[in-house]
């Protein structure tokens, strides 16, 4: 029912409003989410890409509607009518580091799974990867531009309340604007500043239903925002809703306290630290569809090789982990339970610390990425098990969206051309190429790859990157991490390999994840020029100029060389056949966009 704004982290971090998120494994493994506050991803003004990847054939059959349809109707596969009562188990790979999707370090995939039916927001992703108005929460959103100044007028639903009956309202959109701006509260360490940074002013109108927002110059994601509300008025007796410091106040206190509120179908009930987050029906729900299930578990399994046993022993009802050859065949032989591999906004990268003192120069994250070869680190990991992957051309968009240049390939870099890496170094002033690489003042080449704890594909990924910049005279150790976000947030890695879950809302996401302070520049690469162009993209009302802008970004990215796109990545859903309405969304909201519909099949 929610929709995050940038992009998401597959290692697993989210984004607020339709954010991205970073991906740790949980569907995306290992993923950050991006483009707005619950987790950095990315998403285009109008993209329209349709989702990719075919459906298995599942072990039994459930009629017309089952996984089988997925890859052509993705909206609707897998419909049924449903039995009441019932739970569901569904795993996520992370534990939960905080409460607030909305904080850069809480930002995960797999937290805002968890919250997709407890906080409301303005528009959700559906599974064909579009941007759609949240109508259990939403009257209208509608924007108006006249004078070349944009207006936002957001017409809340008057039965939308919070389960203590307080409704939702214009302060939790201004609570969400001020907590995420980047000035009114900076300390807040909002996921994502995009387009809140644009707002001029926000009135409120009908007893607060209405929320009138204009913004200081035209933005062309702004169906992005607000895609993850807090409750202002807990907010409130908690810290503040005005004032930096009080602000600041409660935005970590919501960081630090499980939400005992809840203004979606269901609200959290039970929380055993690490082990797993059960919700119920929230009695106070006010959508059109009401939930069946008595309960909802999302399980934590961050060793994803023990998922699929999980699910064959009917501990789990559905998993939706990173794919790996032995969990896609693992999964398919298990009886009754249907599964899905497909592709959408998700997609893996190598990313470079510009902070550490030997990677702030250019031209050894050139030669470094020059080496690497991304068609053996397909060939070796996903492409065993998912055939026709290729390599990723691009920081902003995937294949199949509006807009996608291929701006990596003629740069070298991913080619692993050893040759052509060596005479960059060379040429650079260092020595030992080929040996033990030292720059000019004399200090040794060595970097940790790290990697998401349990992530088999990302283990091999380092151990592949371990040989092939050997051949340069590079030192590489794969050091495996158990808190992707800390990880990021604290810039505590030399190369990091992680995921980006990507929302419909590009430019978003490119402020989010691209800009120094956008939130999830975790790199911490500063390239005014860059800036100014996606900033640029944003402004624009024709898509097709947004996506030359951004192009023109992506070319200047790729040339900075801090992070390398890997490949598009396949998700993987497997579950038994008696659960319906389950169905992938590869976005960085996840399957559980619509959890209020998912039961047992009558």
């Amino acid at each position: 029912m929610r929709v995050q704004t940038g992009t998401t982290l597959v290692a697993a971090i989210a984004a607020a409003a339709l954010a991205v998120t970073a991906c740790s494994s949980s569907g995306n493994g290992g993923t950050k989410n991006s483009s707005s506050p619950p987790a950095p991803g990315t998403s285009a003004p109008s993209s329209s890409g349709s989702s990719s990847g075919g459906g298995t054939q599942p072990s039994g059959t459930l009629g017309d509607h089952n996984f089988a349809n997925c890859g052509t109707s993705p909206n609707d596969c897998n419909t049924g009518a449903v039995k009441k009562g019932g739970t569901v188990t569904y795993t996520i790979e992370k534990t939960i580091t905080g409460w607030n999707l909305n904080n850069a370090n809480s930002n995960t995939f797999d937290f805002a799974e968890v919250l997709d039916g407890v906080l409301p927001g303005a528009f959700t992703a559906t599974p064909d990867l579009k941007p759609v108005l949240n109508t259990d929460v939403m009257v209208s959103a509608t924007q108006d531009v006249k004078a070349g100044v944009q207006t936002l007028i957001y017409k809340i639903k008057p039965a939308a309340v919070w389960d203590d009956g307080k409704p939702v309202d214009f302060t939790d959109f201004k609570y969400a604007k001020d907590t995420s701006d980047g000035t009114t509260c900076p300390d807040c360490g909002a996921a994502s500043t995009a387009g809140y940074d644009q707002v001029k002013t926000m009135t409120s109108a009908d007893g607060g239903k209405t929320v009138t927002v204009v913004m200081k110059q035209p933005y062309a994601d702004w169906q992005s925002m607000f895609g993850t509300l807090y409750p202002a008025h807990i907010a409130a007796k908690n810290g503040g809703v005005s004032g930096a410091a009080g602000l600041a106040k409660s935005f970590t206190w919501l960081d630090k306290n499980r939400p005992s509120y809840s203004a979606g179908p269901y609200k959290i009930t039970g929380y055993q630290k690490d082990t797993s987050i059960t919700e119920t029906p929230n009695p106070k729900w006010y959508g059109a569809v009401k939930p069946s299930l008595d309960k909802l578990v999302f399980r934590i399994i961050t060793d994803q090789t023990q998922e699929v046993p999980a699910l064959s022993n009917n501990e789990v009802q559905a998993v939706y982990p990173q794919p790996s050859g032995d969990i896609v065949s693992t999964a398919k032989a298990v009886d009754g339970v249907q599964t899905y591999l497909g592709k959408g906004l998700t997609w893996e990268h190598l990313d470079l610390n510009t902070v550490n003192p030997v990677l702030k120069d250019p031209k050894l994250r050139t030669a470094i990425f020059t080496a690497v070869s991304r068609d053996d680190i397909i060939s070796r990991t996903v492409g065993q098990f998912v055939p026709g992957i290729k390599p990723l051309g691009s920081h902003m968009y995937v294949p199949g969206q509006p807009g996608y240049t291929d701006n990596v390939t003629s740069t070298g870099q991913g080619s692993g051309d050893v040759a052509k890496a060596k005479q960059i170094l060379t040429d650079a002033g260092y020595t030992g190429v080929g040996s033990a690489l030292k720059n000019s003042a004399g200090k040794a080449i060595k970097i940790r790859c790290a990697f998401t704890a349990g992530n088999t594909l990302r283990q091999q990924t380092c151990q592949i990157l371990q040989s092939e910049l050997q051949q340069i005279g590079v030192k590489v150790t794969p050091t495996p991490t158990d808190d992707l976000g800390g990880t990021l947030d604290k810039g505590n890695y030399d190369l990091i390999i992680f995921a980006w879950v990507g929302t419909p809302f590009v430019v978003a996401g490119a402020q989010q994840i691209w800009k120094l302070k956008g939130g999830a520049d975790y790199g911490k690469n500063n390239d005014p020029a860059m800036e100014k162009l996606i900033d640029q993209s944003a402004t624009q009302t024709d898509p097709t100029k947004t996506q030359d802008l951004l192009n023109q970004a992506d070319v200047k990215l790729t040339a900075d060389a801090y992070v390398l796109p890997l490949f598009q990545k396949p998700t993987f859903l497997a579950a038994y056949q008696n659960i319906v309405n389950l169905r992938d969304n590869a976005t960085s909201v996840g399957p559980p966009y619509n959890v209020q519909a998912w039961g047992i099949k009558s």
